[in-house]
């Protein structure tokens, strides 16, 4: 752990709140590259700050198609959903053309705002997700009484009907996998009127209005009932009546000090930028970005823009981030917007600890307790797990999986290894002796059970990983260094965690001797860190993908301290692939 705590060295004064906040001098008009998304873990929305339509794209993380898939077929296992869209129509009420524009989203109060001229009145709407009320609100205000008239829409992203009853709005449906969901907004304004319309609800001369957006499923993070719970509707209107009976500055207030609590637990200060680029939008800034010269404010500002995005999408109660975190605008995105067990679910997640965000990571270890029944069966019923004293013992998942149990592609050997690298960093930083005894340790020797019945003996004795793979890389063969350094690293934590609580002597000492008789990392013949047993790496292969670097980061087998000439040939193999990413 030591090593890694040298990434958080920096982290040791104040920052204000101007340090952290994204600014711009237009709406968004692209879904990933300009709107402010917010989050609290389960429920998100990206916010556009448009004028005379205001779009808020929203989810929620459990809203999955796919189930089980027994098969292992990508193609069957089910991709998450985009939720909906709630718009909000400003009537134009004259032909001035707005001024005084900015939209910004506040790191450390988890606020977005739009604030514009128009027609004589200062607009200004506040978007947040709150963790505490479970919803998502939006509050529009102006500084002219009755300003504000204008049209409420809630949308679905999967051809429903939208009704309106009263001041709310709401759609609700059944996806093919039968999993139930449902979405309602709720308006509770202030003077003018609020008149229902088509389907939409109508703000006639208000002076403001609070919109209160809720949104569930049925998930259940049980595999014994299906993954299934009760109806959401229940749940959502309870959650609404909450909201509504606290209202805005209650709201607002329980938000930001539940936000602070947690984002504000680090700050960092790099030193300060030039007036010049203080004064710029965030998008400029970015723009004009010289690594050379450098921006230490906006540097700090993206370092915390990553805690504040898995903060925003990695909460309890919830499932954990997915390749997109919480934030999706397609029915089909890309790679599934599934979690992708070859790395890409575990970078995610390697800021949870080092960057003071613990509970953040508790949503991936809720998921992998609840999926395993179904990855065990899926493991132990594989060909490519037998062994010839009978079925496998312990788990394997596949490069990708969903939220019920069910995997897609090929078999990612180490991928399990390499989820309870995380089981363990919780432990090594917070030193929680339940959480070890009761949830990861199990886990960890589990896993251990299953590379036992897994490693291949060679004639020297020595044990490899067999027919492994580099992602995305090379090809099948026993003794990759990725998949070595991953079972190092289990090994490892293992004797770790049984001398932590004192148990498993013997067994620790078995782990202990097969970890000794690894294939180790070794250097080739240009100096570089080998990625397979065999002296076959190309100093002009410049393929994105590190995966032997494992042993540098995340893993801790390789440092400059305890093995330097390992770390000096890991540093060869980094700079020989270099920057392209092919």
């Amino acid at each position: 752990m030591s090593e890694m705590l040298l990434s958080v060295i920096l982290l040791a004064s104040t920052a204000t709140a101007n340090d952290l906040t994204l600014w711009y001098e237009r709406p968004a008009t692209k879904w990933a590259a300009e709107a402010l998304p917010v989050g609290n873990g389960r429920l998100g929305a990206m916010v556009f700050g448009g004028i005379a339509q205001e779009r808020i794209q929203f989810n929620e993380d459990s809203l999955w198609t796919g189930d089980d898939c027994p098969s292992g077929d990508y193609a069957q296992m089910g991709a998450y959903q985009a939720f909906g869209d709630l718009f909000v129509d400003l009537d134009a009420a004259g032909d001035e053309e707005p001024a005084k524009y900015r939209r910004d989203l506040n790191l450390n109060t988890g606020i977005a705002s739009t604030a514009f001229q128009k027609d004589g009145a200062m607009h200004r709407r506040e978007v947040f997700a709150s963790h505490p009320a479970q919803v998502i609100i939006v509050r529009w205000t102006a500084d002219k009484p009755g300003a504000l008239s204008g049209t409420i829409r809630l949308q679905g992203m999967h051809g429903e009907e939208t009704s309106a009853d009263g001041a709310s709005l709401a759609f609700g449906g059944k996806l093919p996998n039968g999993l139930q969901y449902e979405a309602i907004v709720r308006v509770v304004a202030a003077g003018g009127a609020v008149e229902t319309t088509d389907g939409q609800l109508r703000l006639k001369g208000c002076d403001e209005a609070m919109l209160l957006l809720a949104a569930g499923t049925d998930y259940a993070m049980v595999p014994a009932t299906g993954y299934r719970g009760e109806h959401p509707h229940q749940r959502l209107v309870r959650q609404l009546d909450t909201a509504a009976g606290q209202g805005f500055e209650r709201l607002k207030a329980d938000h930001v000090s539940d936000v602070q609590t947690l984002f504000g637990r680090v700050a960092i200060n790099l030193g300060a930028a030039s007036a010049e680029r203080q004064a710029m939008p965030t998008d400029r800034r970015l723009e004009t970005y010289d690594p050379e010269a450098g921006d230490p404010e906006l540097e700090a500002l993206m370092v915390q823009y990553g805690r504040y995005l898995l903060a925003g999408s990695s909460r309890r109660p919830g499932v954990p981030a997915n390749l997109q975190g919480l934030w999706n605008d397609s029915n089909s995105p890309p790679w599934h917007s599934d979690y992708h067990a070859n790395i890409n679910v575990q970078m995610n997640y390697w800021p949870a600890e080092p960057a003071n965000l613990p509970e953040c990571h508790l949503p991936l270890f809720d998921l992998i307790e609840s999926q395993l029944p179904l990855w065990r069966k899926a493991t132990q019923s594989s060909e490519e797990f037998e062994t010839a004293s009978g079925p496998v013992r312990g788990w394997a998942v596949r490069t990708s999986h969903n939220i019920f149990g069910g995997m897609g592609w090929k078999w990612d050997k180490t991928a399990n290894a390499w989820y309870c690298q995380h089981l363990w960093w919780h432990y090594d930083f917070g030193r929680d002796k339940a959480f070890l005894r009761e949830i990861a340790y199990p886990i960890i020797k589990e896993t251990c059970e299953f590379w036992q019945d897994q490693l291949k003996e060679l004639p020297d004795g020595r044990l490899v990983v067999p027919n492994a793979w580099s992602p995305e890389h090379g090809p099948h063969e026993d003794g990759v260094s990725y998949s070595q350094q991953i079972v190092w690293d289990l090994f490892t934590n293992y004797v770790e965690a049984a001398d932590a609580l004192g148990v498993d002597k013997a067994y620790r000492n078995e782990i202990a001797a097969m970890r000794d008789k690894l294939v180790a990392p070794q250097v080739g013949k240009w100096g570089q860190l080998q990625e397979w047993m065999a002296d076959r790496d190309d100093p002009n292969d410049q393929h994105r993908h590190t995966s032997h670097l494992f042993a540098v980061y995340p893993g801790r087998q390789i440092s400059a301290a305890e093995t330097p000439e390992l770390a000096k040939a890991a540093a060869v193999s980094l700079a020989a692939r270099g920057e392209r990413g092919d």
